[in-house]
């Protein structure tokens, strides 16, 4: 559970820092545009880039809720309540059967402690499945965000260059 937590900790975190991506890039007027044709061009740059992909680095973007798994009771008694309940069923069905109860509750602890121990593997298999795919949701928000940055900045580069503009990385 923890892990999961933490995952989307810094999954939300740097999803926030991407408007950050294009932050190192330096661009250079080719025609000798002066620093105030720059901003226009870069400002125009900037709105065709956002109207062709519909993604504008300047907003927050909102994280993809990651749905942390729902913590669920356990389902029935623990192994200890499971091995109690177990020995209390096997000496009741032996004492009504007319035989030995201490073998009868020995028997039913056994099969009460084995009953836990498998819903407590159950109940782990499900956790685990629950987080990864925690995991892989996360995984795909992240890859989706990427794509949008990516395409954004080839867009605001393509209108960069085709105003005389050079754009380094």
């Amino acid at each position: 559970m923890k892990n999961i937590k933490m995952k989307t900790i810094v999954f939300m975190i740097s999803a926030l820092t991407i408007g950050n991506l294009s932050a190192h890039e330096y661009i250079f007027p080719k025609n000798g545009q002066s620093a105030e044709q720059q901003q226009k061009d870069e400002y125009a740059c900037y709105s065709w880039a956002v109207s062709q992909t519909g993604f504008d680095p300047t907003k927050v973007q909102a994280a993809a809720p990651v749905a942390a798994p729902v913590q669920q009771e356990p389902q029935g008694p623990s192994t200890a309540g499971s091995t109690v309940g177990g020995a209390a069923a096997g000496a009741t069905i032996a004492a009504i059967g007319g035989h030995d109860t201490g073998n009868g509750a020995a028997k039913g602890a056994a099969i009460g402690f084995l009953a836990g121990r498998i819903r407590h593997r159950e109940e782990a298999a499900h956790e685990q499945a629950e987080e990864q795919q925690a995991e892989q949701k996360a995984a795909q928000a992240q890859k989706a965000s990427n794509a949008q940055v990516t395409d954004y900045n080839k867009a605001r580069n393509v209108c960069l260059e085709a105003k005389g503009y050079t754009v380094s990385n």
